[in-house]
C-alpha cells in the first residue's frame, strides 16, 4: 500500500489513516448511489437497510485490509528500533501487542500477525481485501493453501487466483488455490499435510448451561476410526435398549474413555480427579441459591455444586476470605515458587489469563512484577497467565504492576501482600496501558455484608494455633467451622 521504511515517527500512521478514511468515504458514497436508485416499493421492502448491511460489511473489509498494512509497518519499525532483540522475544511481543490493541487473546494476535505477513506475498489478494471486494475468510483460505509454496510460486498462485475470488466463498477460495498449488508444486501440498500433524491439539471451550466442548484436532484417519468406533458402540447399546440417543450414547462413551468413570443414563458420573467448586457454606449446606464457581469452567448453579460436592469422593477445602467475606487472600514467604497454597488460590480465582481480553486458560502462575527484579512470591504479586503472554511481558519495554489495594478502600491503607491484587496493570512498549480488574469466583461472599461490619472478635492469645485463622476469618467461614464441627 505504501512504502515509506524510513519516514519519521507517525509518518506510516498518517498514509494509514489516510487511505482507510478515503476508502471507506468511497464506499459510503457509493452506497448512498445505490439508494437513491430504489423505488418507493422496494424502499418500503428495506431496500436501504440491506444497503446500509452491505456497507457495514464493506467498512469491516477495508478495515481489515488495512489493519494488516498497519501490522506490517508495526513490524519493519519495531525490527528497526529493536535490531538486537532475538527474534522469539521480538515476535512474542508484537503478538500480545496486537492482541492488546484488538482486544483478543494473544493466539488471536498471532493469527492476525500471521495473516499480515501472509499477505505481503500475495498482494492482489491483499488488494481485494483492503478494496472490500472479499472478505477476510477468502483471503485467509488463499493464504493457508499456499504457506509451504515458495514465495514465487504463491505470488504466481495470487495472480491467478485474484480474479475470480470476488465470486467465491471461502471454501471455495480454499478449493481453487489448493487446485493451483498442486498444479506448480505438488511438493508444497504434500508438506502442507505433513506439517498439519505437527498442529495436533485438545482444545476445551466453556458452553451455556453448565455444559463444555472438548475438541480434537488430530490428522483425519485417526478421528474417522473413532467416531466409527464411538457410532459403532453407541448403536449397539441403543439396539440393547439404553434409553439414550445415539448421539448422547456417543458422547458418554468419549468421557468414559477419557476418565475412565461410568456415565449414567442422566448424564451423571462420579470422575475421581481433583474438580474445584468454589461456593458458600451455606450454598453447600443449606438451600441458599447463590450460585457457585466450577474452576476451569465458571459460574454455575448452586444446585449442580452441592450435587457435585456430596459425591462419594468429594472433601472440602477452606479457602481464607478478608474478613468482610468479600476477598480471597493467603500468604507466603519470600520464595522464588509461590507456594502449592498460593497457586491453587490464583487457578481458582483466575481461572483465566489475566492479561487483559485474553481467553486462554491458566497455565502458569506467575510474579507481576518480576522475581529477578525484586518481585515477592506472595498473593498481591501473583497473578495467572497463559503461556504466550507470560513470554511476551518478559520482552524489553514491558511492565505489568499489581494493585492489591480493594476497590473503594484508600490506597494509604495498609497492605500486607496477603489479597491477590485488585487491578493489574499491563504498559506495552508503545507506552499503552491497559489494566485487568480481577473479577472474585461467585460463592465467596458472604451471606450478610452488615455482619461483617460489626465488633471484631476478640484476638487468641498470643502462639494460639488458630490466631492467624482468626484474624482473617469471615462470617461464612466461622458458619462452616459451626456445621463441620457439629
Amino acid at each position: 500500500m505504501f512504502d515509506d521504511d524510513h519516514s519519521p515517527a507517525g509518518g506510516s500512521t498518517g498514509l494509514l489513516t489516510t487511505a482507510l478514511v478515503e476508502r471507506v468515504l468511497g464506499a459510503v458514497t457509493s452506497a448512498r448511489s445505490r439508494a437513491s436508485e430504489h423505488d418507493e416499493h422496494e424502499r418500503e421492502l428495506g431496500a436501504c437497510e440491506i444497503d446500509v448491511i452491505a456497507l457495514c460489511e464493506e467498512v469491516v473489509r477495508i478495515a481489515q485490509g488495512v489493519q494488516a498494512d498497519a501490522v506490517l509497518a508495526l513490524d519493519a519499525q519495531r525490527r528497526r528500533v529493536m535490531a538486537h532483540v532475538d527474534e522469539s522475544t521480538l515476535t512474542h511481543s508484537l503478538f500480545a501487542e496486537i492482541a492488546l490493541a484488538r482486544q483478543v487473546s494473544t493466539p488471536a494476535g498471532e493469527r492476525t500477525y500471521a495473516l499480515a505477513q501472509a499477505l505481503e506475498v500475495h498482494p492482489q489478494t491483499h488488494a481485494l481485501l483492503r478494496d472490500g471486494a472479499i472478505s477476510q475468510s477468502v483471503a485467509g483460505a488463499v493464504c493457508r493453501e499456499t504457506a509451504f509454496a515458495s514465495v514465487d510460486d504463491q505470488t504466481r498462485i495470487d495472480a491467478e487466483v485474484a480474479p475470480v475470488l470476488a465470486d467465491l466463498s471461502p471454501r471455495r477460495a480454499a478449493k481453487e488455490a489448493r487446485r493451483l498449488v498442486l498444479l506448480h508444486d505438488p511438493h508444497a501440498a504434500y508438506e502442507r499435510r505433513v506439517r498439519a500433524r505437527e498442529d495436533r491439539a485438545v482444545r476445551f471451550s466453556p458452553e451455556l448451561d453448565a455444559m463444555a466442548s472438548l475438541t480434537v484436532y488430530a490428522p483425519a484417519e485417526q478421528l474417522v476410526g473413532a467416531f466409527q468406533r464411538l457410532d459403532d458402540q453407541a448403536s449397539a447399546r441403543r439396539a440393547d435398549g439404553d434409553p439414550r440417543t445415539v448421539r448422547q450414547l456417543m458422547a458418554d462413551l468419549a468421557v468414559e474413555a477419557l476418565t475412565g468413570a461410568r456415565v449414567a443414563p442422566d448424564g451423571t458420573t462420579d470422575i475421581r480427579a481433583e474438580i474445584g467448586v468454589v461456593m458458600r457454606p451455606e450454598s453447600l449446606f443449606t438451600t441458599d441459591g447463590a450460585p457457585a464457581t466450577l474452576a476451569g469452567y465458571g459460574p454455575i448453579p448452586a444446585e449442580l455444586a452441592r450435587r457435585l460436592a456430596v459425591t462419594e469422593h468429594a472433601w472440602v477445602r477452606r479457602f481464607f476470605t478478608t474478613p468482610d467475606g468479600e476477598r480471597l487472600t493467603g500468604s507466603d514467604r519470600r520464595v522464588r515458587r509461590f507456594s502449592a497454597a498460593v497457586r491453587r488460590l490464583v487457578r481458582t480465582v483466575d481461572g483465566q489469563c489475566q492479561r487483559p481480553w485474553c481467553d486462554c486458560r491458566v497455565r502458569d502462575i506467575d510474579h507481576a512484577a518480576p522475581y529477578a527484579r525484586g518481585g515477592p512470591s506472595t498473593p498481591a504479586n501473583a497473578q495467572g497467565t497463559c503461556r504466550p503472554d507470560n513470554l511476551a511481558k518478559e520482552a524489553p519495554g514491558w511492565r505489568v504492576s499489581a494493585d492489591a489495594t480493594p476497590p473503594g478502600t484508600s490506597a494509604s491503607v495498609p497492605r500486607r501482600g496477603t489479597t491477590l491484587a485488585s487491578v493489574m496493570r499491563w504498559r506495552t512498549p508503545t507506552g499503552h496501558v491497559y489494566l485487568t480488574r480481577r473479577q472474585e469466583p461467585l460463592g465467596v461472599s458472604s451471606a450478610s455484608r452488615s455482619s461483617a461490619s460489626g465488633p471484631e472478635p476478640p484476638t487468641a492469645p498470643p502462639g494460639s494455633p488458630t490466631a492467624q485463622e482468626q484474624l482473617g476469618r469471615s462470617v461464612a467461614e466461622d458458619r462452616l467451622a459451626e456445621l463441620l464441627c457439629a
